[in-house]
Order: C-alpha cells, then structure tokens, then sequence
C-alpha cells in the first residue's frame, strides 16, 4: 500500500513538525504509525465513496421509472449501474470488512454529499459526452470530478489528522488503482498499510536516524554550500538533505542513485521550484566524497 517514498514523505512532514513544536521523539514515531493508518483509511473511503456513488445511481434509476422517466435513465445505467468495475468495487468483500474494522461510516452520516458528487458527475462533460468504455468512465470521473470536488477536500479536513495531506497522493494511488485493475480485469484491494514488515521498519529506522543531532551531517552540508547561511536554506531542503545523506550511510541495500532520485523528486513536491536542482548538485557532490573516502558501503542489492 504505502511505498517507499510515501513513507519518506511521511517521515519528511514528521521531521518538519518537529521543528515547528516541542513534541517529542517518541510521540513523533507514533504519529508515523497513527497517520500511516489514516492514509490507508483515506484511500478506502475513496473506494466507499465509488461504492456510494454506485448505490445513488441505482436509486436515481429506481426514482426516476418510478416518475416515468426511464430515457432519463439510460446513460445512467450503461456508465453506472452495469459498470463492471463499479459494481466489484460494491460487492467486494474486503472493502465491507474493512468498512466495519476501520469505521468508514463517513458517507453514511453524510449522504448529501455523496448525492452533490454524483449530481456534479450528471453535470459534467464527461458523463454527458461520454463515448469510450464504462471502465475508462470510472476513471475518468474520479480523476476530473471526484478528487478535484472542493466540498469533499472541505469535508476531509474535518474528518481526520493529515487527510487534507494525504488527498493528492491518495488520489494518485487510486487513479493507478483503478487503472490497473482495467487493464488486469482485477479489483484486489490493497489489504495492508504497508508492503511487508520491512517497509515499516524502514520509516522507523529513518526517523530515528535522522533525529539524532548529527553535526558531523552538518557540517558536511556547510562544506558543500559555502555560499549559503543555514537559515538561508530551506527547512524542508535541510531536513531533505539530511534524509537522503543518512541513507547513503545507513541503508545499505538502497543505492545511492535511487536515495538521490528520491529526494530530488519529493522535493519538487515540497519545496520551492528551484530547490531541486539545488538538492541534486549537493547531494551528488556529497556522495562523491563519501565515496571517496570509503563512508559508504553498500550491500549487493545497494550496488546494483
């Protein structure tokens, strides 16, 4: 569920919390479990709300043969109602369960929105003009109506700690899902937070690593950006660069060209426009002198 650099995402915005507060180590590392949870929630209530959307297009059906409006229904039922896609995602049975372990019970309480969002759906260019398959419908819909929908960002940001983080990367996650189980006429769900137990082990170790008050580190970044003070370089660059200068050293299954590709690319996400290529030059420069001097040592999977 979690890769990779989701979770040296999440451990990014922990280290830049921490800077901004007093809370302390260990609290911080529950976060990183607690909010590793509420991402994997996220992405389930955005499968529920398919799920909703599913079940408030059958009752529009229903409501408007029941008012002699069957044309009006037409469309509705080829891109909704027999949507093969849609209608796994309703019947599956991992997502129910998963319903009641986690208490997704958002769309429950709050139908009127689910309603909104599917009346949005009606309104839209994309369902009016639809001309390619159900299954690139559903796509279609999340991508452009649904994980761009401002009521629900709205609605996020009262329900959990971070969902308001999460909403783009999540949204991305599921636009994948959703392509992939197309193209593999599958729905598995994702039924673990993270991969396997490494994945999460690697988060800790990395947060524990990068907390400690390394001036050694420091030091190495002030030697290889002689023309900057460190308060003229970002916090979220400084805390990128350590991260990434921690792996080269203390992870020795991941190569180096993949920690710095990593970084370079997190920080597009997070940082100012042209902090990446500032990150890319440090970092490449570091690298090299660690190498030199026989500070990094890399396993086979780490030199590959």
């Amino acid at each position: 569920m979690l890769n990779r650099r989701h979770i040296r995402i999440k451990i990014l915005q922990l280290l830049y919390s921490k800077t901004t507060g007093k809370t302390d180590n260990r609290s911080l590392l529950k976060q990183f479990e607690q909010t590793s949870q509420n991402f994997y929630k996220l992405f389930l209530t955005q499968l529920i709300l398919l799920k909703e959307i599913f079940k408030e297009s059958i009752r529009v059906v229903d409501l408007n043969e029941k008012k002699y409006f069957k044309e009006d229904s037409k469309l509705i039922v080829k891109l909704f109602s027999k949507n093969k896609l849609l209608k796994s995602i309703n019947s599956d049975k991992f997502l129910t369960k998963a319903f009641e372990k986690y208490e997704l019970n958002y769309w429950t309480n709050n139908i009127n929105k689910v309603q909104n969002i599917f009346q949005e759906i009606l309104k839209s260019e994309i369902f009016i003009n639809y001309s390619k398959n159900e299954n690139s419908f559903v796509q279609d819909v999340y991508k452009n109506v649904i994980a761009s929908n401002d009521e629900l960002f709205d609605f996020y940001e009262d329900c959990e700690i971070g969902w308001v983080d999460d909403f783009p990367l999540v949204n991305t996650m599921v636009l994948n899902w959703l392509i992939n189980s197309s193209i593999n006429s599958s729905t598995q769900i994702p039924t673990k937070i993270f991969k396997d137990r490494s994945d999460k082990k690697f988060g800790k170790e990395l947060f524990k690593i990068a907390v400690k008050d390394d001036k050694n580190i420091q030091d190495l970044i002030n030697e290889y950006t002689p023309e900057w003070d460190n308060d003229r370089i970002a916090v979220i660059d400084m805390i990128i660069l350590k991260m990434c200068i921690n792996e080269f050293t203390s992870f020795p299954s991941i190569p180096v060209k993949v920690s710095i590709n990593e970084y370079v690319e997190i920080s597009k996400e997070y940082s100012s426009p042209n902090s990446s290529t500032f990150i890319n030059g440090v970092l490449n420069n570091i690298y090299r002198k660690l190498d030199k001097e026989g500070m990094i040592n890399k396993n086979e999977r780490g030199s590959q």
